[in-house]
């Protein structure tokens, strides 16, 4: 699982808004959790959406020591995620694969994330393209 991931000196992290290019727009999302490669299938059917996600670094916790392991993004590629559309605002999960022998010696950590080729941009998203967060829903109901 990816701890931490960075993009122009901000560290992004499971529970902040994330930008990210989905079908050649970018949005902003929040990030609620990870996705296993071998469960892409599943999520797909219930109608999730692979996204890019722009970073320049990304971080594991190592599962002996608990610190944060940095590694690069390779330039020109994004770190994938995919959109959970099952709940009333759709959420981020980054998507994970199992670390390899030399992977899970530095890291200490059985999971990483699935870094690709972008299937729409590895730039980072513009301000200007970034739909806004979504606003709190208030439900106004009487007390008695």
């Amino acid at each position: 699982m990816c701890a931490a991931l960075e993009l122009n000196k901000t560290m992004l992290r499971p529970g902040g808004w994330v930008c990210v290019w989905a079908q050649m727009t970018g949005l902003r999302l929040v990030w609620a959790g990870f996705a296993r490669r071998e469960t892409l299938p599943w999520w797909k059917k219930k109608g999730g959406e692979l996204v890019d996600v722009p970073a320049e670094k990304f971080a594991e916790r190592s599962g002996l020591t608990g610190e944060l392991r940095w590694d690069d993004v390779p330039r020109g590629q994004v770190v994938r995620g995919i959109i959970d559309r099952s709940g009333k605002t759709p959420l981020l999960k980054i998507v994970t694969r199992a670390s390899d022998a030399a992977e899970l010696a530095r890291f200490e950590h059985p999971r990483m994330p699935l870094i690709e080729s972008p299937l729409f941009s590895s730039e980072p998203v513009g301000e200007d393209l970034v739909l806004p967060p979504p606003k709190p829903q208030w439900v106004q109901g009487s007390l008695f």
